[in-house]
Formats: C-alpha cells, sequence, structure tokens
C-alpha cells in the first residue's frame, strides 16, 4: 500500500467524520472539551533504532574464467550506536464524543532527527531519520467531561537518509527515501482550561525494510521508533 493511498484513506475517514458532525449539534454543546476541529503544537522525545544486513556477493569463475555460481555471504553488523533524537511538531484533527466514547482523526508533521550508526567490520554506515507525517484514528473513553484515554492506529511516512554508502553507489544518488510505516500507541488528554487541553502521548513505528543496492551488495535496513510526545491542543469551538 502506497503512502499516497494510505493519506486518501485516513482523509476520507476524516471527511467523514466531519460530514457526520454536521447534522450533529455544535462541538461543545454537549459539555465534552474534546469535540470538534483542533491544532496542537507538540515537543517530542524519538528513540530511533534499526538492524542491519550486508549481503556480500562472491562471483565464482571456472579456470577458463567463465561465471559458474553467485554465492553471498552475510556479514552481520557488528556494532550499533543509537541516538535519540528531541524534536518537534504540528497537529490537526477532529474529534466526536458519543456519550463517553470519543472518535477522531487526526494528522502531524514531526521534525525529530534520531540516527543509528552501524559497523560491518568493513563499512560505517549511519542511518538517519529527519521528519515524519503521520495520519491515524483514534478512540477513547472520556471521564468527568475532563479526561480523555484513548489508543490510536495509524501510518507514518518516515524519511531515511543514509551517510557512508552515498559515496559508493555508481549513480551517484543519495540514498533519501520516504518508508511507509504502521504506527500505534496510545496516551491521555486533559482539558486544562475551556478550549485548552493537555496531552500525553506513547507509541511505536513499525517500517517497511530500506533497501540500498551497491552493485552486486545488498544492503537492508528495518528500522523502528518509539516515540514519547507531549502537546498542547487548542480547541476550535
Amino acid at each position: 500500500m502506497t503512502l499516497n493511498r494510505i493519506k486518501y484513506i485516513i482523509s476520507s475517514a476524516l471527511f467523514s467524520v466531519i460530514s457526520l458532525n454536521a447534522v450533529q449539534s455544535q462541538a461543545g454543546v454537549d459539555g465534552s472539551p474534546f469535540d470538534g476541529l483542533y491544532i496542537g503544537v507538540a515537543t517530542t522525545k524519538t528513540t530511533f533504532e534499526s538492524s542491519f544486513t550486508h549481503l556480500a556477493r562472491t562471483d565464482l569463475t571456472d579456470p577458463f574464467n567463465n561465471p559458474l555460481i553467485s554465492q553471498y555471504s552475510n556479514n552481520n553488523t557488528q556494532d550499533i550506536l543509537h541516538k535519540n533524537s528531541y524534536g518537534g511538531g504540528i497537529q490537526v484533527g477532529y474529534g466526536l464524543n458519543y456519550g463517553p466514547i470519543f472518535f477522531g482523526a487526526e494528522a502531524a508533521l514531526i521534525i525529530d532527527k534520531g540516527n543509528t550508526t552501524f559497523n560491518d567490520g568493513t563499512y560505517d554506515v549511519k542511518l538517519s531519520k529527519s521528519n515524519t507525517l503521520d495520519v491515524n484514528l483514534r478512540t477513547g473513553y472520556t471521564v468527568a467531561n475532563k479526561v480523555l484515554i484513548y489508543g490510536l492506529v495509524g501510518f507514518s511516512g518516515v524519511n531515511l537518509k543514509s551517510t557512508g554508502l552515498d559515496e559508493r553507489l555508481d549513480n551517484g544518488r543519495d540514498f533519501n527515501e520516504r518508508i511507509t510505516a504502521l504506527r500505534y500507541g496510545g496516551g491521555v488528554e486533559v482539558s486544562i482550561f475551556e478550549n485548552i487541553a493537555a496531552r500525553l502521548e506513547y507509541t511505536q513505528t513499525k517500517m517497511g525494510d530500506a533497501v540500498v543496492l551497491d552493485n552486486a551488495d545488498q544492503f537492508t535496513f528495518k528500522p523502528k521508533t518509539s516515540r514519547i510526545m507531549f502537546s498542547l491542543v487548542l480547541h476550535m469551538y
């Protein structure tokens, strides 16, 4: 599933939620501080980790230098160094309460530059993330119209870059790709003023493999992240 398709699905869900609310009472009328459109600013601490596999190909020939078979050897990583990052971003979303039950959809842009450095005995490679585009659906339960406890699931588009391989690629292009990832987690949001809430959230992200080909060699990354995020949210009612 491509990132554009994921964005379309989540955007359609968000539009449906907004359309449904158009025939309901105005946000906040029932006393819930989590109804309606909202925007937020966030600060994050992100742990970025990845495994690393280097498959090196050796071509075997006969005495007359004719190709026979190709063998691959797996050079496992010897040294891994993870670096956490602090960042921030913006959020926009829409929420609906049906009694104590909450439903919502949200999108966010987060800048957080974690990285992982590898050494397989031959090469030093650093894999970095520069920004994340998140889209997710939330559902939860409100307590006393002041506290929202929720879970979420969605997708992220994580921008990955590498150093240490770029100068080895014959085509001269840097490795710089946006990888689609599954995102899930939960949090708690507390109304602190009439239309302002504070939110604390924990999520994990499982990304697809990132593969870099260098002639006969193949480098495969399997990245994942965990994130703690604190947000101040302004509800627009």
